[in-house]
């Protein structure tokens, strides 16, 4: 995401030429999402009934971006959280209600831009999976993940580094992408990611790894390479005659920044609505969930044992104000 309001930048010829290559990158995508304003439209989506309760404020200042969100396997009322680039390899644990929990760090060096998290169970163990797979700049030729045992935000001691115990990197068939979505299929063992830059957004798999056996060095090594499901269509962009209520976010609005997992069901969060896939049938149209803009959303997860509930998370705007998190509840179809 973007460099936060206030923090001091080293203006290095690299650095220099990186924030020039980002300006002319969004500068290029922006056109791009004014001429192909339909490319998101081939499909007659559906509009479903959705109720959007606020929750709460996030309460940890440090807790900047919310950049990816999983519900708790442990306790329904638990939520996961990370912030972005530049923050430190650690997770946060929060209520529903946005109530600090506590900080667990990561044995991780500094991650180059977590973006996405997501739980899951296999073979009875709760896991998080944490996704370095950021890349505003389409230059990185790998990204990974890594996946950690979830303790339990109730009970366990945040003292202790959580320990990795499983590590990917890969790479995308069709070059470098950026994103921020991520989830797990245990029925089919698979992760699966989402690109955000692309027009429309490519849905990519990748296998997922064995938990009942010790990761092998070669495998731990390899560098994978992701399979291409295809594109998701059915986002909607607004009218371009509206461009000037979002501002500079308008050319945003339709790209997906969290996606999640339940059943067939797959969530997937924009900065303005949400959008529900059939997994099954990805050519099918999505359902389209009409949410409030109320600021930057930053990541979505379905409740636990739900795939009807779900909740979003915001980001903290200038790293001061409030960042809210807000309740769906999705009218079944």
């Amino acid at each position: 995401m973007s460099p936060r309001t206030g923090t001091a930048m080293n203006m290095t010829p690299t650095s220099l030429l990186g924030r020039t290559y980002c300006h002319l990158a969004r500068t290029l995508y922006a056109s791009l999402i004014i001429l192909g304003t339909s490319y998101c439209s081939g499909l007659a989506a559906e509009t479903a009934a959705v109720s959007v309760q606020w929750m709460g404020s996030i309460e940890s200042p440090l807790l900047d971006e919310s950049s990816g969100l999983a519900a708790s396997a442990h306790h329904a009322d638990v939520l996961w959280s990370i912030n972005d680039s530049g923050g430190k390899a650690e997770l946060f644990a929060l209520t529903t209600q946005g109530k600090h929990l506590g900080i667990w760090p990561v044995d991780l060096p500094e991650p180059i831009d977590w973006e996405a998290l997501t739980s899951f169970v296999a073979d009875g163990t709760a896991y998080l999976l944490i996704a370095d797979i950021g890349d505003n700049f389409a230059m990185r030729r790998t990204v990974s993940y890594v996946v950690v045992e979830e303790p339990d935000a109730r009970t366990a001691s945040p003292e202790e580094a959580l320990q990795p115990v499983q590590t990917r990197s890969f790479s995308y068939p069709d070059g470098p992408r950026d994103s921020e979505s991520v989830a797990v299929d245990t029925r089919r063992g698979e992760v699966l990611v989402l690109s955000k830059r692309t027009l429309p957004p490519q849905l990519y798999r990748l296998p997922l790894p064995n938990f009942s056996a010790a990761p092998s060095e070669v495998a731990t090594q390899q560098v994978q390479r992701a399979e291409l499901l295809g594109p998701l269509q059915g986002f909607v962009i607004p009218d371009r005659s509206t461009a000037d209520f979002y501002g500079t976010n308008f050319a945003y609005m339709a790209s997906p920044t969290g996606m999640s997992l339940a059943g067939d069901r797959l969530l997937v969060t924009t900065m303005e609505h949400a959008y529900v896939f059939d997994r099954a049938n990805l050519a099918a149209p999505p359902q389209v969930l009409s949410l409030p803009y109320v600021g930057q959303r930053e990541a979505i997860t379905f409740a636990l044992g739900s795939d009807t509930r779900a909740y979003v998370s915001q980001e903290r705007p200038n790293g001061t104000r409030h960042a809210h998190i807000l309740r769906l509840d999705i009218t079944s179809q």
